[in-house]
């Protein structure tokens, strides 16, 4: 015990080092390749400047993979000890990401995981439908021609490579997966849009991340070529066609489940 307390400063102090490690990258011209996806047009590059932003967005990835898995319960210092930050940051992130509806604080009772429900996962998919081919369209149409089209081609295509490569885990699928949808709305000029947009896909992966996608129809990785052959060429019209569909398929298989 003495010897695990006597670690947390180093944590503390290697947490804090791979901050700087991150804002190094942000400032850099590959950071788009590196870290993330762009974020929409005219939309200033945000660099987490603290660890309580570090530990919200740690908390994010374990729920969005599964990591930490829907219904269970956060337990601050168990994840403080873990991941060598105080339980205070910790305490924090549930409350932020209650608000997001991915944490359930009860009284008298704490924080967990909140529960995935197929009727609750339709309607995101529902409102998916309505807005990621407009920002889809919008993205393209902010990127049609001159130099930020080279660069939103080749950002797409890095992040196709990526989801076309091997993958060990279902996380790692799922975060290469969501790096490449993101990468095709990242130039959306209406900000509000792409974030409830990034809001929406992060709930519909905690879906996905259930198995509930086995009793999809389609397949998924041809729609994604389509989709990326389509964005590569320029043409809006298809590119957002493809994408409603590749939706409207996966929306089908959660419908089902809600009528099973």
């Amino acid at each position: 015990m003495a010897s695990s307390k006597a670690a947390r400063p180093l944590m503390c102090a290697s947490l804090n080092m791979i901050v700087c490690f991150y804002r190094l990258l942000k400032s850099s011209s590959i950071c788009g390749r590196l870290i993330g996806m762009p974020a929409p047009a005219g939309v200033a590059l945000e660099t987490p400047p603290t660890l309580a932003e570090w530990v919200d967005s740690r908390l994010r990835a374990a729920i969005l993979s599964g990591e930490l898995a829907a219904g269970e319960k956060l337990r601050s210092e168990h994840l403080a000890a873990e991941w060598g930050v105080s339980p205070t940051p910790l305490r924090e992130a549930f409350q932020r990401l209650a608000g997001e509806g991915m944490v359930v604080i009860e009284p008298q009772r704490g924080a967990r995981v909140a529960a995935i429900d197929a009727t609750e996962a339709a309607e995101y998919y529902e409102l998916r439908l309505l807005l990621d081919p407009r920002a889809l369209r919008s993205s393209m149409a902010a990127h049609a021609r001159g130099t930020s089209a080279a660069a939103f081609r080749d950002s797409v295509h890095a992040a196709y490579v990526l989801l076309t490569g091997r993958h060990r885990t279902v996380p790692a699928y799922l975060d290469v997966h969501r790096g490449f949808h993101l990468a095709l709305l990242a130039g959306c000029t209406n900000r509000q849009l792409y974030r409830t947009v990034v809001q929406l896909h992060d709930h519909t992966q905690r879906f996905q991340v259930s198995g509930a996608g086995a009793q999809r129809r389609g397949d998924p990785a041809a729609e994604h070529a389509e989709l990326y052959d389509a964005v590569m060429a320029g043409d809006a019209r298809r590119a957002a066609a493809t994408l409603t569909a590749h939706l409207q398929a996966t929306l089908d298989a959660v419908l089902a489940l809600t009528r099973g």
